[in-house]
């Protein structure tokens, strides 16, 4: 893909780049949620591209985007069994997979604004993250550095930071869906007044080897309602 460097400087993630492992995270021994659920588990195995990307498909300027945090990576799932490797394989489709895990909202929407000057997507996959988080200021700190996950902030200031972030992409001139993890806020939110192009959190129907992300018939589950809501959504644009 053409202007590669100058992607890898803008949206690197250093610490992740070309790393190899079968434990992240949560998605441990020793840090998961029920370790008789991991152990029954089969075996994850974890491959970073050299922009710090759990991607296996090519670069491609004009592909989908899907943005997130660890839910999209698929934390506790090998990479074929993600929403985003799901929704590729469906549409038989480029879905390229810019997530990190401990994301905020922050950040999703920074990053998926910074993929503009270097994509001409389809259309955009946002999955939101917990609204407590934020992104500390520090620019001079790589990504994976500055999210702040303690909650400093009142439920109110919370959901408003979200919307902040909500409207910025909303003004993108694609075609965008925007979509929610499990209990992501505090409070209920009318999904329905957002507009049509929304995807309200879906229950948990399977657990990841870490017993707290989704399994892989979650993560189909979600890659189904995905498709149905895009097609939708790139007719609009025709």
């Amino acid at each position: 893909m053409a202007h590669y460097q100058p992607l890898k400087q803008t949206i690197g993630i250093p610490y992740y780049s070309n790393l190899q492992c079968n434990t992240l995270g949560l998605d441990s021994s020793d840090h998961c949620f029920d370790k008789n659920h991991y152990n029954l588990c089969g075996d994850v195995n974890y491959s970073f591209d050299d922009m710090g990307y759990r991607n296996n498909t090519p670069y491609q300027h004009n592909a989908i985007l899907a943005i997130g945090d660890s839910f999209t990576l698929g934390l506790g799932v090998n990479v074929d069994d993600t929403w985003a490797n799901r929704l590729s394989k469906i549409l038989n489709y480029p879905v390229l997979n810019f997530s990190l895990n401990g994301a905020s909202n922050d950040w999703i929407a920074r990053r998926t604004t910074e993929l503009m000057d270097f994509f001409k997507p389809k259309a955009v996959i946002v999955h939101y993250t917990f609204s407590h988080r934020r992104e500390r200021p520090q620019q001079d700190w790589h990504d994976d550095e500055r999210t702040e996950c303690e909650p400093l902030y009142t439920e109110q200031e919370n959901y408003e930071n979200w919307r902040a972030n909500f409207t910025r992409l909303s003004k993108l001139k694609i075609p965008i869906v925007h979509s929610f993890i499990t209990n992501w806020h505090t409070s209920s939110i009318n999904y329905a007044a957002l507009g049509t192009n929304i995807i309200a959190p879906q229950p948990i129907y399977d657990l990841a080897r870490d017993g707290f992300h989704y399994g892989p018939k979650t993560h189909q589950i979600l890659a189904e309602k995905i498709t149905n809501l895009l097609d939708f959504e790139l007719h609009q644009f025709l």
